[in-house]
């Protein structure tokens, strides 16, 4: 049988005011793979996408994505050739970049397009979406629905095959859902790509749902 893409091992994790968050936590996800968490603010969810992106280290176990321990600020495989599309929940856009940068930025750095081709890309995607009129400006600060929107892009531009994707900051007006879904539709249509995702009941359809709880992933609601 095949590793899996990503395997949580023994992860244990406490919140920065002392709080457990995880203990001993076992877990994977296969490649190609699709799973929607369920949980509300503070509930382990958003942990749970940073110790899969690298940004949290566990105090205890390890993570290991594409049969490489990840290690925070440490150089990774899987991150350096771009494979990981990370999401969060304000966008994490460069504030100093319009929208079509941000998009072309992956597309330009790690995997080497020149700037017409990954800007040509970047436009393409951002008016698919309905930002093509906003494709020269900056994002709004703090980060909104629409930067959270562009992350997810962002990530498609590179063909990510692993997406980590957090529940927008605010609520989600149509519009944007629609976009988002249509983007992630066409992710999950790629048999190779992983999905774990964190938001509405729209993304139920997506993933298999899993409840974090009291420390642990438990299986929720069939999608």
């Amino acid at each position: 049988m095949a590793d899996p893409l990503l395997a949580l091992e023994a992860v244990t994790l406490t919140s920065p005011e002392g709080r457990p968050v995880f203990r001993d936590l076992d877990w994977s996800l296969d490649r190609g793979g699709r799973a929607h968490l369920q949980g509300g603010s503070g509930g382990g969810c958003t942990a749970l996408l940073r110790l899969c992106a690298g940004i949290a280290e566990p105090e205890a176990g390890r993570v290991v994505l594409d049969g490489i321990p990840l290690v925070p600020q440490t150089r990774h495989p899987f991150l350096e050739r771009g494979h990981l599309g990370w999401v969060p929940s304000d966008g994490g856009l460069a504030v100093n970049l319009t929208l079509l940068q941000n998009v072309a930025l992956p597309l330009r750095f790690v995997l080497n397009q020149r700037r017409a081709e990954a800007e040509r890309a970047a436009l393409d995607l951002l008016e698919r979406a309905g930002l093509g009129g906003r494709a020269r400006q900056r994002p709004a600060v703090p980060g909104d629905r629409e930067a959270w929107l562009v992350s997810l892009l962002r990530a498609a531009a590179k063909g990510s095959r692993l997406w980590l994707v957090d529940r927008p900051a605010g609520g989600l007006d149509e519009a944007t859902i629609q976009a988002a879904r249509e983007v992630l539709e066409r992710a999950a249509g790629n048999p190779d790509t992983a999905l774990v995702l964190v938001g509405g009941d729209w993304m139920a359809p997506l993933g298999r749902e899993l409840k974090v709880e009291s420390g642990r992933l438990r299986p929720g609601r069939a999608p």
